[in-house]
């Protein structure tokens, strides 16, 4: 957008997909480790689980930024509308909208154009009862 009222978001680049070399098909508990030595094992089997967990959270965040970036485009389409200014917008029909209003005024004209059916009670009217 040109309204530097409304600065756009800045352009980047999506964050790269994990390379299929970094992501295992293969559980942990059927991958042989056997090739290690005992000590580095249980070590070896938390990082694997911290990746997985990693990467699991990169394609959440990745699908989240995607619907984020598709959403403000959507937005960004949208005509700015001028900060000064109040849009009404309206879901009734307008010719009913009409004759509601044209109802309205006419009760206000004839209230004021006429006299009130009744009067509040003075104080001395009831204080001679």
């Amino acid at each position: 957008m040109d309204d530097p009222t409304h600065p756009s978001v800045p352009n980047s680049d999506p964050a790269p997909s994990v390379p299929n070399s970094l992501q295992s098909d293969v559980p942990d508990e059927a991958e042989d480790l056997t090739h290690l030595p005992p000590e580095y094992r249980a070590v070896v089997r938390r990082l694997r689980a911290q990746v997985e967990r990693a990467t699991t959270a990169l394609h959440r965040l990745q699908r989240k930024n995607k619907r984020l970036r598709d959403r403000l485009e959507e937005l960004e389409e949208r005509p700015a509308l001028q900060p000064d200014t109040t849009t009404l917008v309206l879901d009734d029909d307008p010719a009913d909208l009409r004759e509601d209003i044209s109802s309205f005024i006419d009760a206000i004209d004839t209230f004021l154009d006429g006299e009130p059916t009744s009067e509040p009670a003075s104080p001395s009217s009831n204080a001679s009862s």
